[in-house]
């Protein structure tokens, strides 16, 4: 999944600063069910959470 640079300002903006961590083109949220990690490809911010996500239901 991927998305703009404003979309994950506004994401990130909800969660507590304490779960975020930063890198220049990468952002990490270490949530409840483990890290997510978002990476700049291009103009816009994409993760591979979803699949995981998906995968993890799947089981």
């Amino acid at each position: 999944m991927c998305i703009t640079p404003q979309a994950l300002i506004a994401f990130l903006s909800l969660l507590s600063p304490e779960i975020v961590e930063s890198a220049p083109a990468r952002v990490v949220v270490h949530a409840d069910v483990g890290p997510t990690v978002w990476v700049a490809e291009d103009d816009l911010w994409c993760t591979d959470a979803p699949d995981r996500a998906s995968a993890a239901a799947a089981e």
